[in-house]
């Protein structure tokens, strides 16, 4: 017989160390302990908010008799704890979904599974996040977050269609994206130192979707789909933190979308960099002197070619803390420091443009930049007020000197009292800066050396676009200009200096003949020769300048010199 009992005594001992382990009880008070302590909570709360503390009491009372019986009733032991768990949260489950619609807002009982959650879905936007190229800043300041595929599949689709219309021109270095929306299809184009290039369309659908997303973003009215309309947001991905100036603007058609990127920088150049030659410089410094600060300067250029940030650069070259600079515009993009920037918003009953501007003038600013003359009543305003003081900067978008002019003169109305105040005119094109890490030097031939002006036996070095460099044995696109053989824009100009018989002449519309007196007698540089003059310098190429000036120019403009060849 104890060779029987023998070799089970191991195993007896065993189930006897369950039977009496220490960790059964510990278990076992554990939810009672934290229930108890609970709920003594739970009864200073409920006086708090004049709840049914006895009732409660009670209940508690008794949640702790049925638990306690589980545990000790029930022959199996994780049977009866965890049923005892179960009574004892649900009491307290039951207390908080009671004392919850009771209390004032914003003093409810929120259980940990609501941080759980949120702390997942922080999780999962995380993730999201780290999938998208870009993520976008709205114009109130808050962040936009990144669909989620799981939960909406085409707020995703949309979200990467916005995506596919920025990224790539940011990264090209685009100035600005057009998008045009219409039933066949949304046309996406940018624009790289001035020359716009077609991007991938996208389809009716995704494209609106893309364009509403965009609107939102911007803080515009994505309902409105024919009123102008101008916003802001920003974008940050791998190029850094971008700021999209958004402006749309509908018809029957469908819309048109112009996004501009870090437009305010874009904008704010002091007038040493935008291209003026040693020359032209010298003739608007006369303009400071304040005994020549009165008259009308027409600034023109043509569409898209920074008229408005060379009118920004000649009002800040004036010091803004010694004389009352304004301007009057129809939408402010920029603000000079010290400047007062005066929007015109036209509505019905409200004075015109005219009218504001003239109001404007009588206050004795001693500066004033015109933004438009479109406004019926603009140019007469600023016509009377240019025969004194102040000196007024007239923007005018125009494809020459010529034409900027003649609409002026039109504007007007009476071609003598248009041009008896004016004391200059000024015209810029734009011209792409060849790359300054790619370019290809090599000296010009005699007849090209000619008609730079170059004396003949002089040793230049000009240079040439490549777009392409070595890297190691191989050919590759040159990183900086990404193979376009450019880098930057910079402007060419014409600045005609009127004097009385220069006034003379254009009041009896012959400007041909006041062109080519100031070409004589002033030595004004002509807009072909400032363009060679940065071909000389290094600053561009032949094969730029060619490319500018093959287009007709328009009528009455002086065509003295053929476009140089390379």
């Amino acid at each position: 017989m104890n060779d029987t009992i023998l070799p089970e005594i191991p195993a007896l001992l065993a189930q006897t160390a369950i039977l009496m382990s220490i960790a059964k009880p510990i278990l076992a008070l554990v939810p009672f302990i934290l229930f108890f302590r609970f709920t003594a909570r739970f009864e200073v709360d409920a006086r708090t908010f004049n709840l049914p503390v006895a009732a409660w009491n009670w209940a508690y009372f008794g949640a702790g008799l049925v638990s306690l019986a589980a545990v000790l009733l029930i022959p199996i032991f994780w049977i009866g704890w965890i049923l005892a768990i179960l009574i004892l949260g649900g009491t307290m489950f039951g207390y908080m979904q009671y004392r919850n619609p009771r209390v004032p807002a914003g003093r409810q009982y929120k259980l940990g599974l609501d941080a759980l959650t949120k702390a997942v879905e922080a999780r999962k936007s995380k993730s999201a996040e780290k999938a998208a190229s870009v993520l976008f800043t709205r114009a109130d300041g808050s962040k936009e977050p990144v669909p989620q595929k799981e939960k909406d599949e085409a707020a995703l689709t949309t979200y990467l269609a916005l995506e596919q219309i920025l990224v790539g021109p940011v990264a090209a270095r685009a100035s600005r994206v057009d998008v045009a929306t219409a039933q066949q299809g949304v046309a996406v184009s940018m624009m790289v130192d001035g020359l716009r290039t077609r991007r991938d369309p996208l389809t009716p659908e995704l494209g609106n979707a893309a364009v509403d997303l965009l609107k939102r973003l911007a803080g515009l009215d994505v309902n409105d789909r024919r009123r102008r309309q101008s916003g802001s947001c920003t974008m940050d991905g791998a190029t850094g933190k971008v700021k999209l100036s958004v402006t749309t603007i509908g018809s029957s058609a469908g819309q048109t979308v112009r996004i501009d990127f870090d437009r305010e920088g874009r904008l704010g150049k002091a007038i040493e960099t935008v291209g003026l030659a040693p020359a032209q410089l010298e003739a608007l410094r006369a303009f400071e002197d304040v005994k020549r600060r009165k008259g009308v300067i027409l600034v023109s250029a043509p569409s898209g070619q920074g008229l408005s940030t060379l009118g920004f650069a000649l009002i800040a070259r004036h010091d803004a803390y010694t004389a009352n600079i304004k301007t009057l515009e129809k939408e402010l993009v920029y603000r000079v420091e010290g400047v007062d920037h005066k929007a015109f918003a036209p509505e019905p009953g409200v004075e015109d443009f005219g009218a504001m501007l003239t109001k404007m003038i009588r206050r004795d600013p001693d500066i004033v930049l015109v933004g438009d003359i479109s406004e019926p009543g603009a140019a007469k305003a600023a016509t009377l007020a240019g025969m004194n003081a102040p000196l007024l900067y007239v923007l005018v978008p125009a494809d020459s000197m010529a034409t900027a002019i003649a609409t002026w003169m039109q504007a007007v109305g009476d071609p003598k009292a248009a041009t008896a105040c004016l004391s200059a005119v000024i015209h810029q094109r734009l011209m792409r800066t060849i790359c300054p890490n790619c370019r290809s030097p090599f000296t010009p031939a005699p007849e090209q050396a000619k008609k730079l002006g170059i004396p003949a036996g002089k040793q230049v070095e000009l240079f040439r676009p490549s777009g392409k460099v070595q890297v190691k044995n191989r050919v590759e696109d040159c990183p900086v200009c990404q193979g376009s053989g450019y880098f930057g824009q910079t402007g060419i100009f014409e600045v005609l200096s009127l004097d009385d018989e220069g006034r003379r002449l254009l009041g009896e519309n012959d400007f041909r003949t006041a062109y080519a007196r100031a070409v004589r007698e002033q030595k004004m540089i002509q807009l072909q020769e400032a363009a060679l003059l940065k071909v000389r310098d290094g600053a561009t190429s032949l094969e730029e300048v060619q490319r500018i000036f093959a287009p007709k120019q328009a009528a009455g403009a002086p065509t003295t010199q053929k476009p140089a060849t390379a």
